[in-house]
């Protein structure tokens, strides 16, 4: 209840600025969320890249306050009528209803790169009150751009701890907030229009990134990572400009804040917010034909000076977390190394050169040729027809084509419904954003011959999580278009009825593919019960240990996730060494990695524990050199009992986890914490 008060005072404030950003700009109340939202990532990077986090957010409140008080002070001269559009009470509705159900559910963090690094460097931010860069701990990442993790502070700052479900609060809230701006052009009589396009939005998440039914849980809307916002701010720079009829200063310096906030989510965001800000300056130059005034320079002058802001904001925070990598982590951006140790430059001219043809390899021939047969018969989306194996094609398969075909679609469906000005605008717009498609998709390809090792290149690992962002991005975009031509037609006319099959049609395979039970709606109580207990094994350990402690975990289950969601439990109030006791292979047979060593090892030591078997003796000789004052069992089975029993004062017949490390003439043993054998 108390985290709850937390993220609702946070959210009033938000509101208060969004409602004085409306009224003092004439920026649809619809968008205003969206705007004040990437401003809030971008207000947060900036300062908490120069270690002033907790300054910050007090700013951030200050400034909230001060919105609150002119807004009462100036209530007489508000119109409540253009604060409660469709769009605006949509994120509000929305966001409360998330609030409340995470509240009550209390989810957790669940999937593998939540404790490698988006739940992790949440939770190191948030307790140390700065950037997990200046804390990285046993992080094995720390280079991720900090946009996210920013925007979850901003709704952690109130709480005197750390709480995992308003991580996927905050992002969720992000969710609606883009799709509150890709309808905010609608008004109060438009809730024909609002009401279907609300309900497709609210699904496109689901609709563009789950590609099978399963019995398992689907958290889209529970999760950590970066791959949807992405795609989602991706569109939410193009929709908050393109949205309004209108292009003013504060629409100019929304979609400035967007491209930028996107910059700051991923490193594959730089691509895309180049790719929107290129297709906005394209339309300010060459379509809008009103004036939009940068300060007091008007005319042309000002539309260039908006164009430069556009490309200059992404490029210069780009620019600057590349430089905080280099002074704080000693690190360069530019270097992505991978397996042919390419700088990001060379990657991009290399790979252009063999695309038209100069030096061409045949790793190149073979890689591109899996790209493009990926679009078309790889399934990664709801949208196909019947059962599970329908080709008909190979392209109603839920394929990539299939979507892009839809999307097309729905731009072919605005231009036919607009008038004249929307539809030059609609035909540019879809030209633009399916060059910058085929840009990013030959972009995508290039990290697949370039950076990745061989077998996950020809694999095309990963494939759905690097596509989908841009289709996400893309379908947002392409239903805005549509809702801009629809404003003007009435309730029972053509294009209205082609929006609700289009809702229909989607609310269809969502039903196809989704059961409630198996997503954020209505996910079961068991669904949390491992990570549950596993918490409650970590909390009844850290009864025996202190902050100069350092824990070395044991851990002989199948995939080795279980040290990250083990580091995540125990931090900060325990010290987890990034020890190699988990996985499956832990035996004296085995010699380990020299990546799976902690960080302040020297070079000897690194040679020497990763070329010798891992006796017994070894394990000493590291547990002592490590520092490490404590052993931590988490499954173990007879072979490791055999092997490494005899260092258990109890033989490991005494049931417990936590053992303390003892030394004395006779060696190193391990005790039982708490125990008889500890006290004596």
């Amino acid at each position: 209840m108390i985290a709850l008060t937390e993220i609702l005072i946070t959210f009033a404030a938000l509101l208060a600025l969004c409602l004085f950003l409306h009224v003092k700009t004439g920026l649809p109340s619809g968008a205003a969320p969206l705007f004040v939202l990437c401003g809030t990532m971008v207000w947060y990077s900036v300062w908490g890249s120069v270690r002033l986090l907790v300054p910050a957010g007090a700013l951030w409140f200050g400034a909230a306050l001060a919105a609150a008080v002119w807004l009462w002070r100036s209530r007489g001269k508000i119109a409540p009528r253009a604060l409660l559009s469709p769009a605006f009470l949509y994120f509000v509705l929305a966001s409360l209803a998330v609030f409340v159900l995470f509240a009550a559910r209390r989810p957790v963090f669940s999937e593998w790169d939540e404790f490698s690094f988006w739940g992790i460097a949440a939770k190191v931010v948030k307790t140390e009150n700065q950037l997990y860069t200046f804390n990285p701990g046993e992080m094995r990442a720390t280079t991720f751009v900090p946009g996210l993790i920013m925007l979850d502070y901003a709704f952690q700052f109130l709480g005197a701890a750390f709480v995992p479900w308003k991580v996927y609060a905050a992002y969720d809230m992000l969710y609606f907030a883009v799709f509150a701006a890709a309808f905010a052009m609608l008004g109060q009589r438009h809730w024909h229009i609002a009401a279907p396009a609300a309900a497709v939005l609210t699904l496109t998440p689901f609709l563009l990134t789950v590609y099978y039914r399963d019995i398992y849980v689907r958290t889209i809307y529970m999760n950590a990572y970066a791959d949807i916002p992405m795609g989602l701010l991706f569109g939410a720079g193009l929709v908050i400009y393109f949205a309004p009829r209108k292009k003013t200063p504060a629409v100019l310096l929304g979609a400035l804040l967007a491209v930028t906030a996107t910059c700051l989510v991923k490193d594959m965001g730089f691509a895309l917010c180049l790719i929107a800000a290129a297709i906005i300056c394209f339309d300010l130059l060459f379509v809008e034909k009103e004036d939009v005034p940068f300060f007091r320079l008007k005319g042309l002058w000002g539309k260039l000076c908006w164009c430069a802001s556009l490309v200059a904001a992404p490029v210069a925070a780009f620019l600057g977390w590349a430089a905080h990598m280099s002074v704080v982590l000693g690190s360069n951006r530019f270097d992505i190394g991978g397996v042919q140790n390419m700088g990001m430059v060379q990657m991009v001219t290399t790979g252009l050169a063999e695309l038209v043809g100069i030096g061409r390899t045949q790793k190149f021939t073979d890689i591109m040729g899996l790209m493009w047969r990926a679009l078309y018969t790889m399934r990664m989306t709801m949208f196909s027809l019947g059962g599970e194996q329908t080709r008909i094609g190979g392209l109603l398969n839920g394929s990539g084509a299939i979507v892009i075909a839809g999307i097309l679609t729905i731009f072919l469906a605005a231009f036919l419904l607009g008038n004249r000005r929307m539809r030059v605008r609609t035909a540019w717009l879809a030209l633009w954003s399916t060059l910058g498609f085929a840009a990013f998709y030959i972009f995508t390809g290039f990290t697949y011959i370039y950076v990745f090792p061989e077998e996950f290149g020809y694999g095309l690992g990963d494939y759905n999580r690097y596509i989908y962002p841009y289709y996400l991005g893309w379908f947002v975009l392409a239903l805005s278009m549509l809702c801009a031509s629809l404003k003007n037609t009435r309730p029972g006319g053509l294009g209205a009825l082609f929006l609700l099959a289009l809702c229909g049609g989607c609310i269809w395979r969502a039903d196809a593919f989704l059961q409630p039970q198996l997503s954020v709606l209505d996910y079961p109580d068991t669904f949390y019960l491992e990570r549950k207990e596993q918490q409650a094994r970590v909390e009844d350990a850290k009864r025996h240990l202190n902050r100069d402690d350092r824990v070395f975990l044991v851990s002989l289950a199948p995939f080795g996730l279980e040290w990250f969601q083990y580091y995540y439990e125990f931090y900060p109030d325990v010290a987890v060494d990034y020890s190699f006791g988990c996985g499956p292979e832990f035996s004296p047979d085995i010699v380990r990695r020299a990546d799976a060593m902690p960080k302040f090892f020297t070079e000897e030591q690194v040679e020497y524990f990763s070329t010798q078997p891992f006796t017994g003796k070894v394990w000493c000789e590291y547990l002592r050199a490590s520092g490490c004052t404590a052993v931590f069992l988490d499954q173990w089975n007879d072979a490791f009992a055999a092997d490494y029993g005899g260092l258990f004062t109890d033989g490991l017949q005494s049931g417990a986890r936590l053992y303390r490390i003892k030394e004395d003439g006779a060696g190193m043993r391990f005790v039982p914490a708490g125990g008889e054998e500890a006290a004596s």
